[in-house]
């Protein structure tokens, strides 16, 4: 999946791909994480298109959420979903 991510950044497959800045992957004991960072989090048109298609290029076919950097800052007990697709 991170290497078809990194594809589909580099390839220019997002509609909204102006706004993606950076992506990074977390392999935990648990569980892995691929983040794609976005310039705007208050830009919801383009958050909720990102991962709609982000979803469609892996088939993936579970909900996946949007956490804005400043509410992650601020949550003791761990950041909540703005937007979830």
């Amino acid at each position: 999946m991170w290497l078809h991510t990194l594809l589909a950044m580099i390839g220019e497959q997002f509609d909204y791909g102006d706004e993606i800045c950076g992506a990074v992957v977390s392999v935990r004991g648990k569980q892995e994480r691929i983040a794609i960072w976005t310039k705007n989090a208050a830009n919801e048109t383009a958050q909720i298109s990102i991962g709609k298609q982000w979803k469609e290029f892996m088939d993936y076919k579970d909900p996946i959420g949007f956490i804005v950097h400043d509410d992650a800052k601020k949550m003791d007990k761990g950041p909540k979903n703005r937007y979830t697709v």
